[in-house]
């Protein structure tokens, strides 16, 4: 099987649309849209995401000739659209808050959101002066903190690789680091009740060390995906079903599910042909909901209507990211590199 054919493409399309779904059932506030709830989830979104992230990024490093231009190429996938996502929604945000334009733009909040957000820490200053103060959460962007948790696993795969280079012994290296994730979020969720340091990168980085160890073992992957995938579903399944706590062992069987997911379905592999529009998705989305929600347009219209009219704009913004953000950078790295 070629590993080239895959559809990734398709999987990273179907967790960003599960997490933008998941947020207009919630951040809407409406009632009509609840049910959303009950057949999406963000945080297995997420960590779909992770697992894509690891095994994709680790086939980058590997094929990439220098750590320069490994860093140049994650650089330039991430921060350009953040930036601009950052820039964007400080100035169309100027005209739709409580403060007039001029009190907006010297209201010192403005500039801690753009600084604290420019170096990832989002957490530090989620929200603009006069901005969705009403809404469930004030925060412009809440789907922007997972960027940092993917932005530490770019720059701790190398000393991943340079302990597995070490050791010799790839298994030993990725398991360690998988159970060490696991004890941290089980000690920062469960013992401290810190759920906030808890999704930080050595959390969610048992997903990511998955995505890297069936990279590693790719040919097994491709040589048995279907029983992977087999497996994987009915380990799911049979463990609800029998309500066990599948925690230690979940991203492993998740992440399998994910990768080998990616190579059983080929009708599934040409749908990137027109563009990668996931990351504008994902980037867009959050604060289109909020905005939606602020004019309380969910409750004054019909909200179906409202909800396709999210959907719409956020695959707009995507369109354009893509083709006059992204996709610029890309195209820069592989004529000058």
């Amino acid at each position: 099987m070629n590993n080239n054919k895959n559809c990734f493409d398709f999987l990273r399309m179907f967790f960003a649309i599960d997490i933008l779904l998941a947020h207009l059932g919630e951040l809407s506030q409406n009632k009509n849209l609840h049910f959303l709830l009950d057949y999406t989830n963000a945080i297995i979104g997420i960590k779909g995401f992770f697992v894509i992230s690891g095994f994709l990024v680790a086939k980058s490093y590997i094929n990439t000739p220098s750590l320069r231009k490994y860093f140049v190429k994650r650089v330039k996938r991430i921060v350009p659209a953040y930036i601009f996502v950052l820039l964007l929604s400080v100035l169309i945000l100027a005209f739709f808050g409580k403060y007039s334009v001029i009190d907006y733009f010297t209201d010192i909040n403005v500039y801690k959101y753009l600084g604290w957000n420019s170096v990832f820490l989002n957490f530090m200053h989620p929200c603009l002066p006069g901005i969705f103060e009403n809404n469930l959460i004030c925060a412009v962007n809440g789907a922007l903190w997972t960027l940092k948790v993917e932005e530490g696993f770019y720059i701790a795969l190398p000393f991943i690789f340079y302990f597995i280079k070490k050791v010799k012994k790839p298994f030993v290296v990725l398991i360690t680091l998988y159970f060490l994730s696991l004890l941290y979020w089980f000690l920062m969720d469960d013992y401290f009740n810190m759920p906030l340091l808890a999704k930080q990168l050595p959390g969610y980085l048992a997903y990511f060390v998955v995505g890297i160890f069936l990279y590693l073992n790719l040919k097994f992957v491709l040589d048995n995906n279907k029983t992977l995938l087999l497996l994987a579903i009915s380990t799911l399944l049979i463990s609800n079903y029998l309500d066990l706590n599948l925690s230690v062992f979940y991203p492993a069987v998740f992440g399998t599910l994910v990768i080998a997911a990616a190579y059983s379905f080929p009708f599934l592999n040409n749908l990137g042909k027109f563009g990668d529009f996931t990351y504008g998705l994902y980037i867009y989305h959050f604060p289109i909901i909020q905005l939606f929600r602020q004019y309380n347009l969910f409750e004054r219209y019909n909200p179906f209507l409202m909800a396709i009219y999210v959907i719409l704009i956020t695959f707009l913004f995507a369109a354009f990211s893509w083709f006059y953000i992204e996709k610029r950078f890309l195209d820069r790295f592989k004529t000058h590199n």
